[in-house]
Parts: C-alpha cells; structure tokens; sequence
C-alpha cells in the first residue's frame, strides 16, 4: 500500500509539474506547490479514498489571511466552482480552505483524480494568490 501512495505522488507531481504548476518534493501524502506567499501553499494531499486540494496557511495565528479570504467567500466559491470547507483549525497557529473529492491512491481513476487536482489547484492558485499578494 505504501509503494501505491509514493507512486501517486510521484505521478501526480510530474502530471502536476508538466502542466506548469511549481511543484516542491512530495511529503508523506502530499504534494506542496511553491508558496503564493511567505506561509501560504497549496498542496494535494491524499489518504486511499479521498483527494484533497488545500489552500495552508501555516502563519496565521491571528486568523488575519482567513479573515481577508472569508470577506470575499462568495466570490471565491464562484471562481474555484468547488465546494470548499474553510477550517480554522482551532488551537492551532494554521488555517485551511479545502475541496475534497472522492477517490484516492487506492482507487483505480488515477488519471480523473490528477486531472481534477492540476485543475483546481490553478484555480486555487489564481483565486487565492491575487488576494494574499
């Protein structure tokens, strides 16, 4: 199980990277783009059913950026046309906004999963970093 998660993420990073998105070397179940700003990244990140596109904000204690994006929840929900959870992590110095899709490294659609993924991630990338820079 462990061999298909690696071989996900490194499909998945190539796929990712040959579609111009700025891949940074896979985690454990992830794969991080280049930061949009100091502290903030998306990434996909995958359990063996489930994907997840998120927007990290890994410096936001004080609730500052997901404050700024919450204003214009809306606008966003349109632009990435997914339905996204906004966490604010309670306790924690980090808060999220995620679209999960069913399917995962254990599930044959490879290629629908990546696909969707690369997608909206560049939507991630366009909604969110023009309203974090």
């Amino acid at each position: 199980m462990k061999n298909d998660l690696q071989r996900y993420l490194d499909v998945f990073a190539a796929i990712a990277a040959s579609a111009g998105l700025e891949v940074r070397r896979p985690g454990r179940n992830w794969v991080p783009l280049a930061p949009l700003v100091r502290g903030s990244h998306v990434s996909l990140s995958v359990t063996a059913h489930k994907i997840r596109v998120n927007l990290n904000n890994d410096d936001d204690r004080d609730r500052v950026k997901f404050r700024r994006l919450s204003v214009e929840r809306s606008k966003i929900h349109e632009e990435i046309g997914e339905g996204l959870l906004w966490d604010e992590k309670d306790g924690r110095n980090k808060t999220v906004v995620r679209a999960t899709r069913d399917g995962g490294y254990a599930d044959d659609d490879w290629e629908g999963q990546h696909r969707w993924a690369v997608d909206v991630m560049q939507r991630f990338e366009t909604a969110f970093g023009r309203r974090l820079r």
